[in-house]
């Protein structure tokens, strides 16, 4: 299935901020459900409720790496190389698109934005889970 067939089938079940998008194409990944991480990933759309600031493709792929590979319980063990995966999604994310910012790279305009996002939606995933690979949290 293309991935904006797989937007639109989101859209149709209610989930369609780029945070929750990220977060439960990210569940997928491993058969999972969560309606509770998907409710809220919903703070984080639009750049944060609306205000345009960190971008939910950002905010929501770093949210996926933290659930593999962080930590949630005190006898949990974050993957070593955790805060690098991070990094590394954070830096691939700014050189792509020149901001972490959802309003600069949207430019502002909403229209522009509707246009723009489903195909950083899809750059962002396919990035985090080349990263899920990389770091082997997935298997290959």
């Amino acid at each position: 299935m293309d991935f904006q067939t797989r937007l639109n089938q989101l859209k149709e079940q209610g989930i369609g901020g780029c945070s929750q998008v990220m977060a439960k194409l990210g569940l997928e990944l491993t058969s999972q459900e969560s309606p509770d991480l998907i409710r809220a990933m919903s703070g984080l759309t639009g750049g944060m409720g609306g205000s345009g600031s960190a971008c939910g493709v950002l905010t929501g792929g770093a949210a996926v790496l933290g659930y593999y590979a962080g930590r949630g319980q005190n006898n949990e063990i974050p993957h070593p190389q955790y805060k690098e995966m991070i990094r590394d999604y954070v830096d691939w994310f700014v050189r792509a698109y020149g901001s972490d910012r959802c309003y600069d790279i949207i430019q502002g305009d909403k229209d522009y934005g509707s246009r723009v996002c489903p195909g950083i939606m899809e750059a962002g995933f396919n990035k985090v889970r080349e990263l899920l690979e990389t770091y082997g949290i997935l298997d290959q």
